[in-house]
């Protein structure tokens, strides 16, 4: 493969944020795992399908982001113009379509769940993400969502409660920090963040609480039945990552935002193993 093959595909999958993605399908699997699902296709295909609705998603915000970009991130593959507007929005639209395909393919249920997740992502990058938090929590929401999304396949759904729990105040206190990284850029096109309308103290103040309450609950499933793996992962790879992203970011969050927020990807990819491995 030529370099410029290799530059080109580097480009499109970080557009697309395949790390993310691999995360929205180990979510969507646990949720799958821990209502009783046993099936190991129906495990791939639901795994496929939401990481596919989740690229659609990630590609769409960035061609919406184009001019935040161009302020807060000019590297990136639209702005720069190493990948096209137009080629951007068809990738998108492929991948959400192959990703509802997939989802109807499992159940009607998850089809429509797929097709109102799609939907939902299109609304928060064209419109809600400018509305500041509550595009936080709508995004949460969602990633809480595939959670959910992998269960309905299962004979247990409700098992994925936990979890959606989980991933969603993790998700909410990152979104709201990723705000203080983005600060200047959605100040110069009317994104209301807490960061730009109350400052970056106040968004790390919501930020800490929406994460430290993820501490707080750490310990519920073992009351549940979740054992000493749980404990390991949630104790190890949850909340002490979470405690030391804040202690780290408070002593200048502007500048050390963009670092804590990709250290609390850990905490997210932590919280799923512990229930995986200790449901």
């Amino acid at each position: 493969m030529l370099k410029g093959d290799v530059a080109c595909v580097r480009d499109w999958l970080g557009l697309a944020r395949v790390g993310n993605c691999l995360i929205i399908s180990l979510a969507a699997y646990t949720g799958y795992l821990l209502g009783g699902g046993v099936d190991s296709t129906t495990a791939l295909l639901l795994s496929t399908a939401v990481a596919l609705v989740a690229a659609g998603g990630n590609i769409l915000n960035d061609y919406y982001d184009r001019e935040v970009d161009s302020v807060s991130k000019p590297w990136r593959p639209l702005p720069s113009g190493r990948i096209s507007p137009r080629a951007a929005l068809v990738a998108a639209a492929s991948a959400f379509t192959l990703g509802v395909l997939t989802s109807f393919y499992v159940s009607t249920l998850c089809g429509l769940t797929a097709a109102l997740a799609s939907l939902m992502l299109h609304l928060y990058s064209w419109r809600v993400k400018r509305m500041g938090f509550p595009g936080n929590l709508l995004i949460a929401f969602l990633s809480a969502l595939s959670v959910a999304y992998g269960a309905l396949a299962s004979p247990r759904p409700h098992r994925s409660l936990l979890p959606a729990i989980y991933a969603f105040l993790i998700i909410s206190g990152r979104e709201v920090m990723k705000g203080i990284e983005d600060l200047e850029g959605d100040r110069r096109i009317g994104v209301r963040t807490i960061a730009v309308v109350k400052g970056p103290g106040a968004a790390l103040k919501v930020s800490s609480l929406l994460l430290l309450s993820v501490v707080a609950i750490s310990p519920i499933p073992m009351l549940v039945g979740y054992g000493l793996l749980y404990a390991f992962f949630a104790f190890m790879g949850v909340d002490a990552p979470i405690v030391t992203v804040l202690l780290y970011v408070r002593r200048d969050p502007v500048s050390r935002a963009w670092s804590a927020t990709r250290i609390l990807k850990i905490p997210l990819f932590s919280g799923l193993l512990a229930f995986l491995l200790g449901g």
